[in-house]
């Protein structure tokens, strides 16, 4: 046997190895610098940057959010449930772990959320960015502050502007990337402005009416009058209206003195589902609307499918 393996190491020139070839010290030696090789490359090759956490209060900026951020984002929307009202939202303490772990946290305002800004308040983290959305779009803010300033255009682009810039702070290897999507969201807001245009000239000055003032952004923007404000404002704060207020909104529906009903889908109670079942058999076009960007809908395309659904409830212009 060992005659053998010296014929065999003369032959081949290298050591015989005849128990268990894999283990030849000469093999691994002739392996270490492969081996250093690799180990370099892997040291050397930079590791991916975690997501950049965003916390949103609602799934309506945590929509706008991803759009700005994209990959390279991670967004938690506390609500995006249609079905809770986020007035009467109750934070747990899983949302509260979530807030505290952000780099940035965006909240609507004007009490709307309020149980999210006092999270963050009672939690203050350094390197942590609040960005308010009446607060960035303060001035386009309805006279009698309206919190559903997520139908106005203008303000989603300012949350939008304010989330690429901390964006572009807290990950600048990604700039460009933010900027790009920046201005891709931008373009699908100019979509959606173009269709409050057309519809705006087809429908010029309607009057119409709401349940709540969820709409009154989009109707601002449509250059629509919002008639039984007192009546809508009572319901969004879960007040009472009184009878008088009730009457005068139910004979403006009875004689179709308004061109639509609008009703937030979310609330259902006995006075809302009252004035729609009235709305329609007096004859009174209603559309639902929603405060919240459904699962998986960007923020443009929520705002599309519903002007989509007004333009088809209103009977063509004379």
């Amino acid at each position: 046997m060992e005659l053998r393996a010296r014929i065999v190491q003369h032959r081949r020139g290298r050591p015989a190895c005849l128990e268990r070839p894999a283990f030849c010290p000469a093999r691994r030696l002739a392996a270490w610098p492969a081996l250093a090789w690799l180990a370099w490359l892997v040291l050397a090759w930079p590791a991916a940057a975690a997501p950049v956490s965003i916390v949103a209060a609602e799934s309506t900026y945590g929509a706008i959010a991803q759009a700005v951020g994209g990959r390279f984002v991670a967004v938690r929307s506390i609500i995006d449930n249609p079905d809770v009202d986020p007035h009467d939202f109750e934070a747990q303490p899983s949302t509260a772990r979530a807030v505290a772990g952000a780099t940035i946290v965006i909240a609507n305002g004007l009490g709307y959320d309020g149980w999210m800004t006092r999270l963050v308040a009672a939690g203050p983290e350094r390197g942590r960015h609040l960005v308010v959305a009446s607060e960035v779009g303060r001035a386009w803010v309805l006279a009698d502050h309206n919190p559903h300033v997520f139908y106005d255009t203008r303000v989603a682009a300012a949350v939008a502007e304010r989330v690429a810039t901390l964006l572009r702070q807290a990950d600048p290897a990604h700039a460009a990337d933010y900027a790009r999507n920046l201005a891709a969201l931008r373009a699908s807001l100019a979509e959606v402005d173009a269709r409050v245009a057309q519809l705006r000239r087809r429908y010029p000055g309607l009057r119409v009416t709401a349940t709540e003032p969820v709409y009154g952004y989009m109707l601002r923007a449509l250059g629509w009058s919002s008639s039984g404000q007192a009546l809508q404002f009572d319901v969004m704060n879960d007040t009472e209206p009184p009878p008088a207020v009730v009457a005068r909104y139910e004979d403006a529906l009875r004689g179709r003195r308004v061109a639509l009903l609008i009703y937030n889908r979310q609330v259902h109670d006995p006075l809302t589902r009252h004035l729609e079942a009235l709305a329609r058999s007096a004859g009174v076009p209603t559309v639902g609307v929603d405060e919240f960007t459904p699962p998986h809908t960007g923020y443009a395309a929520w705002l599309l499918h519903g002007l989509s659904d007004v333009a088809r409830a209103l009977p063509a212009p004379r």
